[in-house]
């Protein structure tokens, strides 16, 4: 069911903007016979040179009952350096209805070119653990696409893949691909969703960079999963 949550909680990741300030986004998830299967927000808050992006997906109806009432949360802080989004902290949280299920933190250590990953998981008792990751990475599955209109300067990815390490894509290496097609971009986060095999992902954005449509091909039971953004809010 956690990957029943990520179909929710993916087109919300790619929430982006090409101008920095603080806004608020909220999306409908849907596919083909149910109709809406769940509800994603994303927060984007400035406070001078210090930002934090916050984004929650739940599920709604009959997939709320599916999922235990699973709510998951993303949430990264850090600075803003030249424009950019350098992240301090990627934190994913996990709730079944009110109650704490698990935590991931990766710790960005640019000094020493390493992230720490910390775990806190609760079943039966609580259980902990820390490594570090095999990779580094200048941004996380958040900032990226914030940071995305910077790196298209240097390369369009019109017709071509352009390829990206973005912590929080998926655990073995971080790899995201993005390639622009017509209007749209091709995201592959090279994640199993369902039978979406690499979490193949189409997005639309808006002149100002945001996110409006998404859509996640060919996941098994669902068909075509499709967001749709309802309101943007700027504070």
């Amino acid at each position: 069911m956690k990957k029943f949550l990520w179909i929710l909680l993916l087109p919300t990741l790619l929430f982006s903007s090409s101008t920095l300030h603080s806004m608020r986004a909220f999306y409908d998830i849907s596919y083909a016979i149910f109709g809406v299967i769940g509800h994603s927000k994303a927060d984007l808050k400035i406070d001078h040179d210090r930002y934090i992006i916050h984004i929650e997906a739940s599920a709604s109806g009959i997939a709320k009952l599916m999922s235990n009432q699973r709510v998951e949360i993303y949430e990264s802080r850090g600075k803003i350096v030249k424009g950019r989004l350098v992240p301090d902290i990627l934190e994913i949280h996990t709730k079944k209805g009110s109650h704490f299920s698990s935590l991931e933190r990766y710790k960005f250590d640019y000094k020493n070119h390493k992230i720490i990953h910390f775990t806190q998981k609760k079943d039966k008792k609580i259980v902990k653990k820390e490594k570090v990751l095999d990779y580094f990475a200048p941004n996380d599955i958040l900032t990226l696409f914030f940071n995305l209109p910077f790196y298209l300067q240097k390369n369009s990815c019109s017709g071509k893949k352009c390829v990206f390490v973005a912590v929080g894509a998926n655990e073995k290496d971080g790899r995201v691909d993005i390639q622009k097609i017509d209007d749209r971009f091709k995201v592959r986060l090279h994640r199993r969703i369902f039978a979406s095999k690499d979490g193949e992902m189409f997005v639309h954005l808006r002149d100002d960079g945001i996110c409006d449509n998404a859509l996640l091909k060919d996941v098994i039971f669902f068909g075509d999963v499709k967001a749709k953004v309802t309101k943007i809010e700027y504070q």
